[in-house]
């Protein structure tokens, strides 16, 4: 069964990664935004796989995380980090339309900030409680390292990925982030904040 999964997974990871990166092309109306989107998604994934092993594996020392915990981590923070992905950059999108690029990324992380870092907080703590509670029920320990495994990556995708790493790599790329796509909005020359001139989004 562990080996059938692990095929799963090597089977339907690219399927999913080309499916998504399709999908964000026609949102974004980018050929680049979708690459480092994708890889945000990526490494948040490996990250919390990681923190699971070293966490659930290596400090309680036992004999190993369940087969099935890669598959549905990987399935689960892949629709939800390109979910909060869409949310994030469809609001700087819309900001660059009047404003500089790196202002525009100040402002949609002020107003989607509350949106993504609650839903995350909440599923996360659902997630959470349910783990502390099946922790005390026989056989629980199972449930114990999926729900807790899904917990931390939420949580990592939540508060590091679309806070940190994406808004980042936004404001570096400048107007590379919508290559090819044609202007959006009025350009102006911004001299302070960024080279990047309003409307290229």
């Amino acid at each position: 069964m562990s080996r059938a999964s692990d095929s799963d997974l090597l089977h339907i990871f690219p399927v999913a990664i080309i499916v998504i990166a399709i999908l964000l092309v026609l949102v974004m109306r980018s050929l680049v935004a979708p690459l480092y989107l994708i890889a945000s998604v990526a490494i948040s994934y490996l990250a919390a796989l990681g923190l699971s092993v070293l966490l659930f594996q290596d400090a309680s020392g036992s004999g190993g995380l369940p087969y099935f915990i890669p598959f549905l981590m990987f399935v689960f923070l892949l629709a939800l980090g390109e979910d909060y992905n869409i949310l994030v950059m469809t609001r700087i999108r819309e900001e660059a339309r009047g404003v500089p690029l790196r202002q525009a990324v100040t402002r949609a992380l002020e107003r989607t900030g509350s949106t993504v870092t609650s839903a995350g907080l909440v599923l996360a703590g659902t997630f959470g409680v349910f783990a502390v509670v099946e922790a005390g029920q026989p056989g629980g320990t199972v449930y114990l390292d999926i729900l807790a495994s899904l917990a931390i990556g939420i949580l990592m995708d939540a508060f590091l990925v679309r806070t940190l790493l994406v808004p980042s790599t936004v404001a570096l790329l400048g107007r590379w982030n919508w290559s090819p796509s044609t202007r959006c909005g009025p350009a102006r020359a911004s001299r302070d904040l960024d080279v990047t001139p309003a409307g290229v989004c």
